[in-house]
């Protein structure tokens, strides 16, 4: 669900917004292999595919968080 949700300009197209990633692209069983903290508003993972580019901001990530606190 994060991978796919990846916000970086290969993943989402800058000027229309719309997504350039194939879900289908996405192996299984993807994983991240390293997160870190950018400052105080977002979270970059590394991913088992190589891909490392995007920048996960806290109010993208409750967005994408299922739990019934972030709903």
């Amino acid at each position: 669900h994060l991978r796919e949700s990846c916000p970086c300009a290969n993943c989402i197209d800058e000027w229309t917004g719309e997504k350039r990633l194939d879900p289908n692209s996405i192996p299984d069983n993807i994983r991240p292999t390293k997160l870190h903290s950018v400052g105080l508003y977002a979270i970059q993972f590394s991913w088992t595919d190589g891909h490392d580019t995007g920048l996960y901001s806290h109010d993208l990530m409750r967005k994408l968080c299922q739990c019934v606190e972030c709903q």
